[in-house]
C-alpha cells in the first residue's frame, strides 16, 4: 500500500456546512476500513488534509471524487501527492 496526501481549500463556509455532515460520515467509513488515516482542517479553517492509504494513485484519486465536499463543489483546489512514509520506520 502507498500513502497519499491530499491538500484542498474549501469554496465558502456555507458550502462546507451544508456537506459536512455526509463528508464526515464518508471520512469516518473510510477510516474504519483503514483508507483514511488521518483528516482535519487547517487550524485557519480554510481548507483541509487528508492521508489516504491506497493501493495506487487511481485508488486514491477515487477517495477525492467520492467525497461529498468533492460533490458539492464545496472544496476546491485539490492536490494529490504520493509519499513515502519514513517514521515510523515501514521495515
Amino acid at each position: 500500500m502507498s500513502h497519499f496526501l491530499l491538500e484542498y481549500r474549501y469554496v465558502s463556509q456555507d458550502a462546507r456546512m451544508a456537506a459536512r455532515e455526509d463528508h464526515l460520515a464518508y471520512m469516518n467509513g473510510l477510516n474504519a476500513k483503514g483508507t483514511v488515516v488521518l483528516a482535519g482542517p487547517f487550524a485557519d479553517d480554510l481548507g483541509a488534509v487528508v492521508v489516504i492509504e491506497a493501493p495506487d494513485l487511481a485508488a486514491a484519486q477515487q477517495v477525492v471524487d467520492g467525497d461529498p465536499y468533492t460533490a458539492a463543489g464545496a472544496a476546491t483546489g485539490h492536490t494529490l501527492r504520493e509519499f513515502r512514509v519514513v517514521v515510523p520506520s515501514q521495515d
